[in-house]
């Protein structure tokens, strides 16, 4: 489950990459890019497999609906990982997305872009190529991932084979540098185009701009200044000499054709002179009033000459103008205006010759937004045209800016129909704007059709190398193939004596490879046997070893159960090995583990198999015996080892515990009767060495207690489950509480209350005994300190220290430690060890015993009596207390020999200055005499049996 959460989360972390991919796409040119989404649909699929991989495609290429504003991308993208899905395995994947473009992928986009969009030949051609050339470019990058990274580590539904062929590698190596090179040159070579053609619009839109704007304003100051030179003439003429005047009127038609009407009005706008005198309808056009006109009222206020904005005339004309006006000044007062009515048609003819073979459109607007002129149709003189309407305009440079058409989202199409505006504004003719629209289309087609040149020419090269590639990786790599399936297997070929067939390569170094794995197998085949022995067989004694021996049992049973044999299993164990090891050294060891292969060898027979397990131990197997028959091979073994064995001029006794399991009592299979023979022997040594034992059913009752128990106490100490009893200690002389001696309980939450008999053993063979015993000596100090500190008369409490614990390195450092920590005085405190602490390593134990001492700690023996007794070690050990075994002390009264015993030890404790106590007093008989023996304290039932924690105040 927890395999399937990791799956699921890096599922879904490789589809917001791809989101991601496509979201940050590669800007190619005008609406193309590249997005990159299926790098990750792909590694889904060869890691996920197809389902999880048409998920994460549909999720990951649903995004082109908004970057591409149609779904047709979309489903191509997903056949893509359908068709690849199903057909890639066991194949280079990268050629089996070239294949899928070249049938379905690239006749598709045609069909979609040329027909379903309706877009033109140039564009849907490049977005066939790009997409191909997309789509295997993604294809290779995750090929390159899936290859190159370490794979094993992704978290997977199931386990899938994450290494990759030497094919894989070099062909996405051949295929990578030539296809990423190629790429990058068009990438390159594509921008540098792009960035031409903007710099080559611009350039054209202000260069023409500027012929327009210059002619504009050259054309507006001749017209200008006419109209100036008919308001000198009127201001010299006094407005008198009205022939003279009209002839001045009717030249300035003939002089500047592009007046179309001009006249001479008085101050209040009305006309005095005009040409032509009729208009139209052949009615006089004297007298007629302007005076309503913005332009005279401009002129009789600012009395400055003035360009009007478009408006449709009437007088002589009757279609849209824009005038030429210039007040007449008589001795600085207004007295009139001189006007020429300019013909706009000229202004339109100048732009469309100037627009003429060019890729623009250019309207002239007055600075009310109305159109003066233009080179489109679909604009009316007269009519307002605001050029940013319907779109979204942005800023270039000063006047030049971009404007894209808010109705259409396709990228492509969105391009197509956009164009670039310069703005330029001519002040001489009113504040006249020149709008010059130049559409991008036409360039962008250009561009495109480069593109499809350059894709073309990056598809094909890529498909060739693409296949190149896959026919240079599999002549390279043909060899090294041959090679490795000539070298499969090679041991078991070898071991079987087939013909192995080296084949040379033209490769030198493959050649020499070759010649390498040749000769290696020849020593191979020379060193066969040899390793057979050393994998089947005991270096030492020649044995076979464990693996050969479970090979054997399980052939013989196999056997035995179809033709109702019997047999025996003897687990053999030396008792004290070590202790010769220790002794006499490894070498004498090793020695006599051969001696004593060859005694058990004479007593199994031939037809058993001796096999050595490891270390000391042995198995050996009895064919067709009864228990009977065991059972007399097992006494002549323990028999053998009554004779000394000769090592080094030494004579050595050591001596084999046994376990024997029955076949089929005791089990049908190799594993359970080593196991249950094993459990056998386990127990002669629990019950003494040097024996023999049957497995009985019992036997794993007991052991499975014991592991149980030992489970349990790792707990125990966790669950604070143990407690400590206090058992009173009285002085004899003064009949007086002196001492306690702290003793261990376990309460077990659910089997109450467990001996220490049964839970000590095991854990001081478990190694808990270290951690249990910290926790009593702490646990027992700062009870005691708890007493004193509650107003109770001083007592020392007595703790027992195991073996295990006394050779700890740091065992002073954490008396020292729970000393301080709870604050007791050392002298109330009491160490009890037994004698066989000082069975090994005198001089470590009396330097250890001495730093305690130094603490200021008492140190008592425990046990006295019962183990290794000296007297050498009372002497020079520095020991408080003697304490006498109960054993002897259980049956003083009856028995003159114990009453002899504890006498002499009080003697001889009393004469080297130590005290006794006498441990397991329980009548007064016993006490009395301890009294009159001299014992110094007792402890028993008599004066308390062990009290919980709240009853020692009761003796205090």
């Amino acid at each position: 489950m927890r395999i399937f959460n990791k799956s699921i989360v890096f599922i879904i972390a490789l589809i917001v990459f791809g989101l991601l991919g496509n979201m940050l796409n590669l800007s190619l040119l005008l609406g193309v890019n590249f997005i990159f989404g299926s790098i990750f649909t792909f590694l889904i699929l060869r890691i996920y497999g197809l389902k999880w991989a048409l998920v994460a495609s549909a999720i990951v290429n649903g995004y082109t609906l908004f970057l591409w504003n149609h779904p047709y991308a979309m489903f191509v993208f997903v056949l893509e990982t359908l068709f690849v899905g199903v057909f890639y395995i066991g194949k280079r994947i990268v050629l089996v997305d070239s294949l899928y473009w070249m049938i379905l992928g690239m006749p598709l986009i045609w069909v979609f872009y040329r027909y379903a969009l309706d877009m033109n030949f140039t564009a849907s051609l490049l977005v066939v190529l790009k997409d191909a050339v997309n789509g295997i470019l993604n294809v290779l990058i995750s090929s390159v991932i899936f290859t190159y990274l370490p794979l094993i580590k992704w978290p997977s539904f199931q386990k899938r084979k994450m290494s990759s062929s030497l094919h894989d590698v070099l062909f996405n190596i051949f295929v990578t540098l030539t296809f990423i090179t190629l790429l990058l040159v068009t990438v390159m070579i594509g921008h540098e185009q792009y960035h031409n053609m903007n710099e080559k619009i611009k350039s054209e839109t202000e260069r023409d701009s500027a012929i327009i704007r210059d002619d504009l304003t050259e054309w507006g100051k001749v017209h200008v200044a006419a109209v100036n030179t008919l308001s000198m003439a009127a201001a010299e003429n006094r407005m008198e000499k009205m022939d003279s005047l009209q002839r001045h009127v009717a030249y300035l038609l003939v002089s500047y054709p592009d007046f179309v009407t001009s006249y001479i009005a008085d101050r209040n706008g009305v006309t005095k002179l005009f040409s032509p005198l009729l208009n139209d309808k052949g009615e006089s056009t004297i007298g007629l009033s302007f005076s309503d006109r913005p332009y005279f009222e401009y002129m009789k206020e600012k009395h400055q000459s003035v360009v009007s904005d478009v408006f449709l005339g009437r007088g002589g004309v009757n279609e849209p103008i824009v005038v030429v006006g210039s007040p007449i000044m008589i001795s600085g007062e207004f007295t009139g205006v001189a006007v020429g009515a300019l013909n706009l048609n000229y202004v339109t003819t100048e732009l469309k010759k100037l627009a003429n073979n060019r890729l623009m459109n250019i309207t002239i607007v007055d600075r009310h937004d109305k159109v003066i002129a233009s080179t489109r149709d679909d604009l009316a003189v007269m009519n307002p045209y605001n050029w940013a309407e319907g779109g979204e305009v942005s800023g270039i440079v000063d006047g030049l800016y971009y404007w894209f058409p808010d109705a259409v989202r396709n990228p492509m199409r969105r391009w197509g129909e956009s164009s670039y505006f310069k703005i330029m504004t001519i002040p001489q003719m009113g504040d006249w704007s020149i709008i010059v629209e130049t559409p991008i289309a036409p360039y962008r087609d250009r561009l495109y059709s480069y593109y499809i040149k350059i894709f073309s020419i990056l598809l094909a090269c890529g498909l060739i190398f693409i296949f190149i590639s896959n026919v240079i990786s599999g002549i390279i790599v043909r060899p090294i193939k041959l090679l490795t399936n000539t070298t499969t297997n090679l041991p078991e070929k070898i071991a079987k004596n087939q013909i192995v067939n080296w084949k040379g390569s033209f490769i030198q170094e493959i050649n020499t490879l070759i010649s390498n794995s040749r000769d290696t197998a020849a020593r191979l085949q020379s060193m066969f046997a040899e390793i057979q022995l050393l994998a089947y067989y005991d270096s030492l004694t020649g044995l076979p070893n464990r693996v050969y021996f479970n090979q054997r049992l399980q052939a013989y049973l196999e056997e035995a159960g179809n033709h109702g044999h019997t047999a025996a299993v003897l687990f053999i164990d030396l008792d004290r090995f070590k202790m010769v090891n220790d002794t006499f050294g490894h070498t004498n060891g090793d020695q006599l583990l051969k001696l004593v292969v060859m005694r058990v060898q004479e007593c199994l027979g031939q037809d058993a198999i001796l096999s050595r397990m490891g270390g000391d131990e042995f198995i050996a197997l009895l064919p067709n015996v009864t228990r009977e028959q065991s059972e007399q091979i097992a006494q002549a073994v323990l028999a053998a080892f009554k004779i000394p064995i000769s090592l080094s001029d030494h004579e050595v006794y050591t001596t084999p515990s046994i376990g024997i399991s029955l076949f089929p009592r005791d089990g049908d299979s190799e594993m359970e009767l080593i196991k249950n023979a094993d459990q056998a022997m386990y127990m002669v040594k629990k019950t003494g060495r040097n024996g023999y034992s049957f497995f009985e059913g019992k036997l794993n009752t007991l052991l499975s207690n014991q592991m149980s128990l030992e489970t349990m106490l790792h707990k125990a100490l966790d669950n604070h489950e143990f407690e400590l009893f206090y058992q009173p200690r009285m002085e004899l002389k003064s009949g007086q509480i002196i001492g306690m001696e702290a003793l261990i309980r376990w309460r077990h939450p659910d089997q109450g209350m467990i001996s220490p008999a049964e839970f000590i053993p095991i854990a001081e063979e478990s190694g808990l005994i270290s951690p249990i015993g910290e926790w009593v000596l702490r646990t027992a100090c700062s009870q005691n300190k708890a007493w004193q500190n509650e107003g109770y008369k001083p007592v020392c409490v007595s703790v027992n220290l195991s073996v295990r614990q006394f050779k700890d390195k740091d065992l002073v450092r954490n008396i020292s430690g729970i000393l301080n920590e709870t604050q007791l005085d050392p002298r109330y405190l009491e160490l009890e060890i037994t004698e066989n602490i000082s069975m090994n390593n005198e001089e470590q134990v009396l330097s250890t015993l001495q730093e305690i001492r130094k603490l200021g700690v008492k140190i008592s023996i425990d046990d006295f009596g019962t183990g290794y007794s000296s007297l050498n070690y009372l002497v020079n050990y520095p020991i408080d207390f003697l304490k006498i075994d109960q054993s002897f002390v259980r049956n003083i009264q009856s028995q003159s020999s114990d009453v002899s015993i504890v006498k002499a030890i009080i003697f001889i404790a009393h004469s080297i200055g130590l005290k006794v106590v006498a441990e397991g007093v329980e009548t007064e008989e016993q006490l009395n005499l301890l009294r009159e023996l001299e014992c110094d304290d007792v402890q028993g039932y008599l004066i308390s049996k062990p009290v919980e924690c709240e009853e020692v105040r009761n003796f205090l």
